[in-house]
């Protein structure tokens, strides 16, 4: 999996929204495979954590009958204290290595948060460039215009049209332009 660079990949890059648009679905899916991919690790980790406890649950009980068998009148106290006294390596391993297993999950479970945070912040970038195309498609942006004069006989509808047809020209010029001495 390609490494990860989230302040970078959050970032927008108001000059090139162009390029943004063109890379944010990118960008997103690699968080979203991220997302997905911690996700199905968490469910596997939770799979192997029940087969550890199940485990560790066989050695107690195997203790408890061994305590059984020696003090048939043993309480629930008594049985729980031997357990916790045991030097029983088998008890010991199962317990270390239930105890490994839900250190792990919980690890993973903290990644996967990170990641889920880092999928919304991709969200919101992406609101982000929504909001700015809105704007800058409504002339939010301050540019210098030529005073008009309107025609007798054209609607103000027409009129509006050919400014933004004119407008549209110019940007793309101006994109171009910008894409040209990149190329150089």
């Amino acid at each position: 999996m390609t490494e990860l660079n989230f302040e970078q990949d959050v970032a927008v890059d108001l000059d090139n929204l162009h390029e943004e648009w063109a890379l944010h679905a990118h960008k997103r899916k690699a968080y979203a495979d991220e997302v997905a991919f911690l996700s199905k690790q968490i469910k596997q980790q939770t799979k192997l954590i029940d087969v550890k406890k199940s485990q560790l649950k066989k050695e107690e009980a195997r203790i408890t009958i061994t305590i059984k068998a020696i003090n048939p009148k043993a309480t629930v106290q008594q049985i729980d204290a031997e357990l916790i006294l045991s030097t029983d390596t088998g008890l010991k391993t199962a317990q270390l290595a239930f105890s490994d297993e839900e250190d792990k999950k919980i690890e993973m479970e903290y990644n996967l948060n990170m990641a889920q945070n880092a999928l919304k912040a991709m969200d919101d970038k992406k609101q982000a460039l929504e909001n700015e195309v809105v704007l800058w498609s409504r002339d939010y942006f301050s540019t210098p215009r030529e005073k008009r004069e309107i025609m007798p006989g054209k609607q103000v509808q027409s009129i509006k049209q050919e400014i933004r047809d004119e407008k549209t020209q110019l940007s793309r010029t101006v994109v171009n332009e910008r894409r040209r001495r990149r190329q150089e």
